[in-house]
Order: structure tokens, then sequence, then C-alpha cells
């Protein structure tokens, strides 16, 4: 089946790197979040050809003016912030019942029985609730001088010019975002005292077996838990046993990792739809995991043509991201098909496993990423406050003890999971 992009809401705050930067440098605009600013970089491009040693004058002056688009584009990504669908605290509010079990069997009977005769029937399923949650509040804050202010305006770019500052800053904060998003498990996202991030699809992807049974994939058996801004755990993992809220993880046994087979991507994915309120699914993976399953498909894709498994050149585009190109589940894999369903594939190079900035501190021998099977049905970010940006009035700098203007740029948002059990993981992998 064909994957469903989901309905967006036109109010959702996100960034599109690209677009923004070809607004600030380009059209001389700049995204609504971001505010006014008094005029673009006049200059972007290089003062001479880069040098050529040893025939280069080393001996002469050389003051150079950077590219605007490479300083500012140092390695971001914000691809899990653009996909998942955005709702609001507002339209949603602040807390969910949902099913906790569901009645009892179907039983059979014949003429001169009745299943009433116990009067123990249940009529509708046992629901549960979560108490109010919160929103994790996320700002970066920085500070501008008014002398530096001046000064910068002097110098060729980068100069730190306080324009250049917030487009560096805004560029950067959906991939701090995406950061937070990607988290391992084995850190405490937002419990309301001493962390007070976003939910990570990690921590939304694991299971009793992972992070509440011992200390096997995590430091402390609390560290799974979903506060949702609260101080007592909302989800204890330590006490889901029967994986309530559990999502279907496929684990090593030991703490190492392991090489990566299709047969486990499937074996999750099964798990996922037996418990899911929909197919409409995607898969998040970093960029060396996706070569990993090119691999893997490479091996067992049989090819009579180009057109055999679906026209070559073929993309996915949800939420504004877009997928590699090449064939529905054939090689350079756009789409990988599990359980009769079309799923399409999204990198991100900060998921656990794909580099050393973020794995477990238990497992620390993985050389590719988790990869991530994500219901759109269930999991959403919940918006509490849009992307916005602040910058105190030239009159407050007479009010602190320098003379400075302070910056942020801020959203008040959290990961929301209402079925965990239809999302799934494959975790601790390492290329073959």
């Amino acid at each position: 089946m064909m994957f469903k992009q989901p309905v967006m809401n036109p109010d959702s705050p996100e960034f599109a790197s690209e677009q923004y930067l070809d607004d600030w440098y380009a059209k001389r605009k700049v995204l609504k979040a971001i505010g006014s600013y008094k005029g673009p970089v006049t200059s972007i491009n290089k003062a001479i050809a880069p040098w050529d040693p040893p025939a280069s004058p080393y001996n002469v002056y050389f003051d150079p003016v950077f590219n605007a688009e490479v300083f500012a584009w140092t390695l971001r990504d914000n691809t899990v912030f653009r996909l998942l669908r955005k709702e609001t605290f507002q339209r949603l509010g602040d807390s969910y019942k949902y099913y906790a079990a569901d009645v009892d069997a179907v039983t059979g009977v014949d003429g001169g029985s009745t299943p009433y005769t116990s009067g123990s029937v249940e009529s509708g399923p046992t629901y549960a609730s979560f108490e109010q949650f919160k929103p994790a509040y996320i700002m970066d804050p920085w500070e501008t001088d008014w002398t530096s202010d001046i000064e910068s305006e002097w110098q060729k770019y980068p100069a730190n010019t306080v324009e250049e500052l917030k487009a560096y800053h805004a560029n950067k904060f959906p991939n701090a975002l995406d950061v937070m998003l990607t988290k391992t498990v084995d850190t405490v996202a937002n419990d309301g005292a001493t962390y007070f991030n976003l939910e990570s699809i990690d921590r939304i992807c694991s299971d009793y077996t992972e992070s509440g049974a011992g200390t096997t994939f995590v430091s402390a058996d609390t560290d799974g838990d979903i506060y949702w801004g609260k101080s007592t755990a909302l989800i204890d993992r330590s006490t889901d046993t029967g994986d309530t809220y559990g999502a279907s993880v496929d684990l090593p046994a030991t703490a190492a990792a392991r090489v990566l087979s299709l047969d486990m991507i499937d074996d999750v994915m099964a798990g996922c739809l037996d418990k899911a309120p929909s197919d409409n699914y995607i898969m998040i993976t970093g960029p060396r995991t996706i070569n990993e399953i090119e691999r893997l498909v490479e091996g067992k894709q049989r090819y009579n043509g180009p057109w055999v498994n679906g026209p070559i050149g073929v993309d996915y585009t949800v939420n504004g991201v877009v997928t590699r190109q090449g064939v529905d589940a054939g090689i350079a894999v756009a789409s990988y098909v599990t359980n009769g369903i079309r799923i399409p594939i999204f990198a991100n190079k900060h998921v656990v496993g794909e580099n050393g900035l973020n794995e477990s501190s238990k497992v620390t021998d993985t050389d590719i990423g988790n990869i991530y099977l994500i219901n759109m049905d269930t999991v959403h970010i919940r918006v509490a406050v849009p992307t916005v940006y602040w910058q105190t009035p030239p009159e407050a700098r007479l009010t602190g003890d320098r003379l400075k203007d302070r910056h942020a740029i801020m959203m008040g948002a959290q990961v929301i999971c209402t079925n965990f059990q239809a999302n799934g993981k494959v975790a601790y992998l390492k290329a073959a």
C-alpha cells in the first residue's frame, strides 16, 4: 500500500534551511518567525580564487570574503522536526485518554447456555488517562554588544554583524531540535526538574527489555521513563512489564552491536502492525544505514528491465522532506517494502549509532544508525508556542551593566505518542 501523507497544519512552526538561506541572502527577505532586520549581507563571493601553493603569494596580505552559504550551512539537519506532523495544545488539549485494555475475547455458546450467567461481562474497553503534561520550552539565547555591532559593520564577511548572527542562529535552531529529537534512550529528556528537552524518537521507540528491565542497554532503569514535564514519571518503563507503552523493538542478546539483516526490519514491522491504527509509516535512519540497506536489497533484487519494480528516479516527499532518489524498493532505495507496505526512507545524520556523538553508554561499538519505523498517525509534535524571535529594544541597553542587546529564538512543544506499540526500531547495529 502506498504511504499516505498526513495533512499539515498551515501554521506549523517549521524552518526549511535551504529556503531560509535563499530568502535571507538572495531575495532580501526573512521568515516571519525571525522578525525584521537591518539589511542583507551585501557580498557572499570569495575575494580571490583559492591559493595554489607554492605559487601563491604567502607574503601578501590576504583578506578573504567567505561564502555566506557555506558559513551558515555547517552540517545542518532538521529532517525529523520537519517530518513529524504538528498539532497544538490549544486544539487537542494537554492530556489524553486511551484504551489500556480491550474487552474480553468472544465466547462460544449453545442453545442451553448464556454468556451472562457470571454477571461480569465487560461492556467496553478499560480506559486510562494521563494527567496534564507540559511542553518543553526550548531557547537559543545570545547577546550582542552595541560597540561590537558598530565595529562589525567595518569588517568583511564573516564579521558577526547582528544580521549574520541572527541568520546563523536561525539556521542552527532546527538542527539543534533534531539533535534532541534523536537523542538516545540512555538520556533522560524532560523530568520537569533537571532536564527540560524534547522527547526523542529513540525514547518513544523503546520497551521494557531495553530501558526498564535492567542496565544492559541503559545506565539506569529510569533512563527510559517518560515524564512529559511532570515531576513523577507518567510512563515507568521498569514497571511496564507488559509493554503497554512499549514499542516493537529488535535488540541484540548482549550489549554489543550486530550486523543488520532485512529480517530484523520485517519482524519489527510485523510487531507494529499488530497494534497499529493505520499503515501510515515512514522509516528514519542514518545515511550509512541506508547504504547498508541498499547493499542488502541489491543482493536480492532481480531486474529484467527498468520498470519491473516501478519507475527509476522515484522519490517521496513528506512535509517538505525528500527521500533519496531511486526505484521503489530497489537499488538506491527510496522506499522499503515490508509486510505488504511500502515505506519511504528518510536519512538523518543524528540518529543513535550513526556517529559517536549520540550512542548508548553501554553499547559503544555501533557504526551505523538505528532504524525507526514511525506511525505518522500516532506520533506528533504538539506545539504550545510557535518558533519566535525575540530581541530587546534599544532603550533596554540602559537597564543593564553593559550596552548590549539580548536575542533569542524559542519555541514551546513536546513530542507526543498516542500509541507506543504501533512504532518500532531495530537498534544497536554495525555494518557487515
